[in-house]
Order: C-alpha cells, then sequence, then structure tokens
C-alpha cells in the first residue's frame, strides 16, 4: 500500500496544504521544506490525530487560533490499484486514519527553565535547558507463561506428535512477541464458541485421520485453507504466525489452536505473559542501545519506577548536543517501538536531528533504519516521513541506501526554461566542443569586459538560443528574468544565478579596470578566486558577495541527473537572499 497524498486542514500555520507524493511503506520518506514552511504544523496534524476516535486540537495548535476553522486531515491510499480515501477530523468518531494506522511523532523533548537566584538582595532568573525523564511505558510484571505442551497434547488426541511447542517456537520469536497485542486482538474473537468450533472441526479432522501421522496433516490443509477463506479472524491470525515465525500455514494453525486452548481457560494469563515478554524485548533493546552510547563519564541511566520505564537524561550541559540528541531519539523510538501496535503505522520525525554532526547523523540514521527493518521482518508496514531543511541532493546527511525524497516546497511555478538548462548543461557535456565550453564560461556564466559574437557556434546545441551568443542579449534576458524575480512574477532561477554572479564580479573588476594586470581578472578561474585576485589588488569585496556563491555555485553547475532548481528556489525564495541579491544587481546597473 502507498499513501498517494495528504491534505492538512487548519492546523497552526496551515490553511490548506495538500502533498501530492508518493509515501512509500518500509523506506525513510524526507520530506524537504525550508524553514518556515510548516514542517512543525504537518507533524502537529498527526499528532492531534494519534490518539483518540476524533481530532483532539487545543487552541494552539488551532489556525489563527479560529475555533470555527476545523481542523482535518485526508489521506488517499492505493493498493494493488485500487484507491481508497481516509480522512480524520472534529466530528467525533471520525477518525478513520486511526483505526487503520498507528500514529507517532517523534519530535524534540528539549525545554528550557527559567531559575531565580538571589545576589546580596536581588533576583537574577537564568535559563537552564532540561530534558525532563523520558517514559518509555508502563512497568510490565514478570507472569509465567500458562501454556503446558503435555495439556495441549492430551486435549488434541491422536496425531498430536505435530504439535510444535509454542512456547519455543512463538514465544521466543522476537517478532511474533512484537506482534503479540495485535495477535490477541484475533484470539479474543476466536474463543468465542462459534468461531471456536469451526476450528475444533479441523482438529478433530487431523485427530481423526486413520492413517500416517504426515499425511493427517495433509489431508486437513484444504480444510484450513477454507478456514481462512471464511474466517477472517483465522485468515489474520495465521498471517501474523506464518510471518514471523518459520512455521508453514498448517504448521501455524497448530500453533494457534494450542494458543486458543490456553486463552479459553486463561486468557488473562497469557495475555500478560505475551505483554510481559515484549516488555522485556523492548526493555532490553533499550538498555543495549544507552549502553553502545556510554562514551563519556555521563550517561543515561534507565529505571523502573512508580510503575513506570523512564529514562533520565544527563544534565545537557555535560554532554554534547549530538550525544544528547541521539540519545533521546533512541529513546523515543523506543516509545514508539512499544506504543505500535497495528500492522501498519505513520511515524513522524520532525526535525529532531537536523543539526548533527555527520557520525550522530549516520548513527540517527541506523536507528531508524532498524525500526523500519523490524517492521519488514514482522511483515509489517511502517510509513517513516522524516521532515527536515536539509536538502540530501546537496548534503550528504541523508544517505539512505532507498530513501525516498519529496519537495514540500516545489517552486513549480519557478523552473528554469529548458535553453537555459541546456546552456549551463552544456559545459560540463562530454560531446560539447572545448572551445564552445570556454566560450559560454567566459562571455555569459561569467563577466567579461570584452563584446562578441559566436552565435552561429551556439546553434550546435540543440534547444539552445543561438541569440545568446550575441553581445548583449543573454543580458538582456538575464534583466526582463531579474525584474520579474523582484516583482513576483515567474522568473528562471538559474537566470537570477547568472545576472547574480556577473553582477558581482563586474563590480570587482571596475574597481581594478585601470590596474596593469586587470586582464588577468579574466584568466583567473572561478569566481571566489577572481574576488580574491581584485582584492589583493585593491578593491572592496563585501563579504555578502561571498555568501551569495552558495547561490550561483549550484545553479550555474548543472547536472541534468541531478535536478537541483527546487533548492535554488527554496534559498532565492529567502527575504534577506532577495534582498542581497536586489542589491549587488541595481548597485551593478546603478
Amino acid at each position: 500500500m502507498t499513501i498517494k497524498n495528504i491534505c492538512i486542514e487548519n492546523t497552526r500555520g496551515i490553511d490548506l496544504l495538500t502533498i501530492n507524493a508518493d509515501i512509500l511503506k518500509n523506506r525513510p520518506n524526507i520530506l524537504v521544506a525550508p524553514n518556515g514552511f510548516g514542517k512543525t504544523s504537518i507533524a502537529a496534524a498527526f499528532r492531534n490525530a494519534a490518539h483518540q476516535t476524533f481530532i483532539k486540537i487545543c487552541d494552539g495548535d488551532r489556525h489563527q487560533h479560529d475555533e470555527t476553522r476545523k481542523s482535518k486531515i485526508k489521506l488517499e491510499l492505493e493498493e494493488d490499484g485500487t484507491l481508497s480515501k481516509l480522512s480524520a477530523s472534529e466530528d467525533a468518531h471520525s477518525n478513520d486514519i486511526r483505526k487503520n494506522f498507528d500514529i507517532h511523532v517523534i519530535s524534540d523533548l528539549r525545554r528550557i527553565k527559567a531559575q531565580s537566584r538571589n545576589f546580596g538582595g536581588f533576583s537574577r532568573a537564568e535559563a537552564k535547558m532540561i530534558i525532563d525523564p523520558i517514559v518509555i511505558c508502563n512497568k510490565t510484571t514478570r507472569v509465567a507463561s500458562p501454556y503446558r505442551i503435555s495439556e495441549a497434547k492430551r486435549a488434541f488426541g491422536a496425531h498430536n506428535v505435530l504439535l510444535p511447542n509454542i512456547d519455543d517456537e512463538l514465544f521466543r520469536s522476537h517478532e511474533f512477541i512484537m506482534r503479540s497485542p495485535e495477535i490477541f486482538q484475533y484470539i479474543n474473537s476466536l474463543v468465542k464458541t462459534r468461531k471456536w468450533s469451526q476450528i475444533e472441526k479441523v482438529r478433530q479432522q487431523i485427530s481423526d485421520f486413520d492413517g500416517d501421522t504426515t499425511e493427517a496433516l495433509e489431508n486437513a490443509q484444504s480444510s484450513i485453507v477454507e478456514l481462512c477463506r471464511n474466517m477472517q479472524e483465522a485468515r489474520g491470525a495465521l498471517t501474523i504466525v506464518t510471518q514471523t515465525t518459520k512455521l508453514n500455514q498448517a504448521e501455524a494453525f497448530l500453533a494457534l489452536w494450542q494458543m486458543l486452548l490456553v486463552a479459553r481457560s486463561n486468557s488473562d494469563t497469557l495475555k500478560s505473559h505475551l505483554e510481559w515478554l515484549r516488555y522485556s524485548a523492548i526493555k532490553q533493546s533499550l538498555r543495549d542501545g544507552l549502553n553502545d552510547l556510554n562514551t563519556s563519564w555521563k550517561i543515561p541511566s534507565l529505571k523502573e519506577t512508580k510503575g513506570k520505564l523512564i529514562v533520565e537524561m544527563p544534565d545537557p550541559t555535560h554532554i554534547s548536543n549530538g550525544q544528547r540528541d541521539v540519545m533521546v531519539l533512541l529513546s523515543l523510538l523506543h516509545i514508539a517501538r512499544h506504543n505500535l501496535t497495528k500492522s501498519r503505522a505513520i511515524v513522524i520525525i520532525d526535525e529532531v536531528f537536523d543539526y548533527l554532526d555527520d557520525a550522530n547523523l549516520t548513527v540517527a540514521q541506523y536507528y531508524i533504519s532498524q525500526l523500519i527493518e523490524d517492521y519488514k521482518r514482522q511483515g509489517r508496514s511502517i510509513y517513516t516521513i522524516i521532515l527536515t531543511h536539509l536538502n540530501p541532493a546537496f548534503f550528504r546527511n541523508y544517505v539512505f541506501s532507498n530513501q525516498n525524497t519529496v519537495y514540500l516546497d516545489k517552486g513549480s511555478a519557478f523552473d528554469s526554461i529548458d535553453a537555459m538548462k541546456k546552456l549551463i548543461g552544456a559545459r560540463s557535456q562530454t560531446g560539447c566542443d572545448e572551445e564552445l565550453k570556454n566560450k559560454i564560461s567566459k562571455y555569459l556564466v561569467h563577466y567579461h569586459v570584452d563584446e562578441y559574437d559566436f552565435s552561429d557556434d551556439l546553434k550546435v546545441i540543440s534547444g539552445v538560443r543561438s541569440s545568446w551568443g550575441k553581445h548583449g542579449r543573454f543580458q538582456k534576458f538575464l534583466t526582463e528574468e531579474f525584474n520579474k524575480y523582484e516583482t513576483g512574477q515567474q522568473y528562471d532561477p538559474l537566470a537570477i544565478c547568472a545576472i547574480t554572479r556577473r553582477s558581482i564580479e563586474e563590480l570587482a573588476y571596475r574597481q581594478i579596470s585601470e590596474h596593469p594586470d586587470s586582464e588577468e581578472f579574466f584568466t583567473t578561474h572561478k569566481t571566489g578566486p577572481k574576488l580574491d585576485w581584485a582584492s589583493q589588488r585593491g578593491a572592496s569585496v563585501p563579504e555578502s558577495h561571498y555568501l551569495l556563491r552558495v547561490i550561483f555555485d549550484d545553479g550555474l553547475h548543472w547536472n541534468h541527473n541531478r535536478d537541483n532548481t527546487i533548492s535554488i528556489v527554496a534559498k532565492l525564495a529567502n527575504p534577506i537572499i532577495k534582498k542581497m541579491i536586489s542589491d549587488v544587481v541595481h548597485q551593478c546597473n546603478g
């Protein structure tokens, strides 16, 4: 199943947002948008729908704090070519999403605590970052297994040698234990008299078979298949057993029959035993993870206190930011492991580790990959959505092997024309004549004082406007696009990159144009060295001109295999960057 689109209404900064993109199961889905777009509002929308049969929203999460604007979430799903829709609103019992998915949101737990201190009769407030103890789950008391294979064999009758020992086959399977809350929902239904009698008929068929024991199970295979076809709960339970153990369908039936036998007389004890096994697995996994992070004298402690399993973090001032964030993420992911019990889950991770260094970010991705791999081994589907402002195409921060990247702020109205893409792309194409590449770089992509005309040469590049090879034509195109950019119209982002670079270089050259070696400015490659060369000869180059290289360097080194327009547009939309570019161009033209 694929989530085809997400629609959110009236939550925090979101009036109406539709994400028309595939969100894929069992893969990291990285949703990229600049700061201020509304990523935290997306997380808030899902958080408000996570635990109720309707959306429960506080005033702080209401769009414009307006009670008349009701919050909604809609999902469109596709499975085997069939589309379906789920929704949630503030109306009672409207949350279809939660009926089909577990929802869990992971976000930053840090908070600032103000402390007042007295100094000679005067008080002064000091702010201190703290992380409250993280509650993983309720503590579970150890309960012994009520299952006895000898009792199951006596109840089964002939051919009871076929029965697998479910203490070994099921209760020692990590995958089965993690899905035990889900299977127990089926058990609660299957132990009822009518459904149990149908299951007993299959057991009786095996026990009454007059022949070889192996043939007895084979003889009942068609009855097991029929049972699954006609009884959804039996089909669901057997699917979980086969997905989480090495048992085939017939063997899974024998294991399920034994669980039902125990549950009919001792349901509470069986459920408590499975809960304790699951709690123990989560606790041990978390303890191992925290121990692996024990690289300093300040480590988090895992405690059972007041009926809770909690993680107490060290004083944030005594550990690095990276250590702190990774410890918190590990703990929060284990809360997710405990809380997520359905076959499908949506997990939102809201910028928890956008500011980690490379090493700790790799660790964070490892933890997320582990969660996804666990789901796959358990036969479940998890839709992991990572909200971030970092573009994986340009930052090597996200290196998942199968990540699905979605750009929320696509800037689709501001795509570069093909002629511009082909012109810039020709500089890196092996089939393009080197002399023509040099002319494009010398006269168009960079600033040059000479007049030129190589329009006939440009005709060999299909799709490029050959007129740009005449002096002044390309500059005219850039100026037109810059005027559109300034006035909020549709513009060509690569053109803005080009006019920014050319303007910066022209401003530097004007200051040293009378220098006897001024021609060396044009033979110096790349903008940074050109500016350095001019500075060394007396030019005053503002630091902002160096900073703007992050804009035009991305755009003017185009790669047809990597569309970087989205990233460029996001930067160009920033009001401060827009002002910096406008100042440069107007200064050059003034």
